[in-house]
C-alpha cells in the first residue's frame, strides 16, 4: 500500500487557488463586464441615428434607446398641415412598432434565459 499525503485540494500540484479561486475570478470578470455594457448602452442613448430613402424623400431620426426622434417628410403635393400631421402620425406608429419589437424580445430573453435577468442583453 502506498501512503499518500494530504494536499488540501483536488488539483494538480495540491494547491488551492487563493482569493476565492477561479468562480471568484469569473464573477469579477462577469460583473466588470456588466458595468462596461451599462455605460456604454448609458453612452448610446445620446446618440442618433439616422435614415433616408433614396430619393430623399423621408428622413427618419431615431435615438440610441430606440425612440423616434424625427419624421421628415418633402413632397410638393402636401402641405404643411398635412405633411405636420403625416410625420406625426408615422412618428406615432414606428414608436408603437419598436416597442412592440422591444417587448417581444424581452419576452423571447425570458423564455431563453428562464427568467434570469440580464439587464442590456435583450433590450
Amino acid at each position: 500500500m502506498t501512503a499518500r499525503k494530504a494536499t488540501g485540494g483536488d488539483d494538480a500540484g495540491g494547491k488551492v487557488p487563493q482569493g476565492g479561486g477561479e468562480l471568484s475570478g469569473l464573477l469579477r470578470h462577469a460583473e466588470a463586464l456588466q458595468r462596461e455594457l451599462d455605460k456604454a448602452l448609458t453612452d448610446l442613448k445620446s446618440e442618433t441615428v439616422e435614415g433616408r430613402d433614396a430619393a430623399r424623400l423621408a428622413v427618419v431620426r431615431l435615438a440610441g434607446d430606440g425612440s423616434v426622434s424625427e419624421i421628415r417628410l418633402q413632397s410638393p403635393h402636401l402641405g404643411d398641415a398635412e405633411r405636420r400631421a403625416l410625420e406625426e402620425a408615422l412618428a406615432l406608429a414606428i414608436k408603437t412598432a419598436i416597442e412592440r419589437l422591444f417587448e417581444l424580445r424581452r419576452q423571447r430573453a425570458t423564455v431563453v434565459t428562464k427568467g434570469l435577468s440580464l439587464p442590456g442583453l435583450f433590450t
